[in-house]
């Protein structure tokens, strides 16, 4: 068993990855980490730990470096995960066993991040994976298979969506595909707003690419961008809060000082706006404005390919 991690600046990571992956309850395995052109000190790092590494001179992006360390893997059998995961002890042991039936293994994810987990779509039963499945791809955060069908099918190609072209070429070339909700793996990673969005405008990209190349899908279900009823609930409740804090400082600045009056009002200030910050999370403003940077990313990418042929 060869484990298979591309890493780009997680040193803050790397610790608690390395201890995580000695834990795993799975006979022999060797874990192969590369390391693309990180900028922080995880080359360093890597190595103080007892774990094949391959320090890349220039950056190559996550499918490149997956296919470079199952190049270099010494084991039939190829497990993937991220560098931001945490896998439970069971992970390779409960998956493995399935690749005497099945082509490709993939395993129950949780992400940690809440845009990540409504941005990706679950499985909640097993499944024969199919192209017109509900979900029709196997995350590259937690999938097992065998060097054998990498090396036939040409590994993984340069797009940012690299696990679902190499599900749905798989899928064309009528290997079976397998999802089972056990070997269990914890998607830590967070990002900023703006890292989001442009991490899923090159999802957009490279979608439509994907959905020219492969004439496929990923079902998703139809939803607003904006919900009204939730945004008028909670306008109710700001309009309430705000009514009641002016009612407070008046009070206050008829009783005491103004100099106490004004350390309030600032304190109130500040509750306001994190409150503010939490109403925008409940009725999911942000998750809204990734997935319409998903579908505008895609549609202009399909005008630009139908006017180019």
């Amino acid at each position: 068993m060869s484990i298979i991690i591309p890493i780009k600046n997680r040193a803050n990571y790397l610790p608690n990855l390395i201890q995580n992956l000695s834990n795993l309850s799975y006979p022999e395995y060797e874990v192969i980490i590369v390391d693309d052109c990180s900028t922080d000190n995880t080359k360093d790092l890597l190595k103080e730990y007892p774990v094949r590494n391959i320090s890349l001179e220039r950056s190559v992006g996550s499918a490149k470096a997956r296919n470079i360390g199952i190049k270099e893997a010494k084991n039939d059998i190829i497990a993937l995960t991220d560098s931001d995961c945490f896998v439970s002890r069971n992970w390779l042991k409960e998956l493995v066993p399935f690749l005497n039936k099945y082509d490709v293994v993939g395993g129950k994810v949780i992400f940690y991040d809440d845009i990540e987990k409504k941005l990706n779509p679950a499985i909640h039963d097993e499944t024969v994976l199919s192209k017109d499945s509900p979900v029709n791809f196997l995350n590259t955060s937690n999938v097992v298979f065998k060097k054998d069908i990498w090396k036939k099918t040409g590994g993984f190609l340069d797009y940012r969506l690299e696990d679902v072209e190499f599900s749905w070429r798989l899928l064309k070339k009528d290997y079976k595909l397998f999802y089972i909700p056990k070997g269990l793996v914890i998607h830590h990673g967070t990002r900023t707003p703006f890292q989001n969005f442009k991490k899923y405008l090159q999802y957009g990209k490279s979608y439509s690419k994907l959905s020219k190349l492969h004439e496929m899908e990923l079902n998703n279900k139809s939803e607003k961008l904006i919900d009204r009823k939730s945004i008028w609930d909670y306008t109710k409740l700001v309009l309430y809060l705000i009514g009641i804090n002016i009612a407070l400082f008046i009070t206050c600045l008829t009783i005491y000082s103004l100099i106490f009056s004004m350390a309030f009002l600032t304190i109130s200030l500040f509750l306001f706006i994190y409150l503010i910050f939490r109403i925008m999370k409940q009725i999911d403003i942000l998750y809204r404005l990734y997935k319409l940077s998903i579908f505008f990313s895609i549609v202009i990418y399909m005008i630009i390919y139908m006017l180019k042929s």
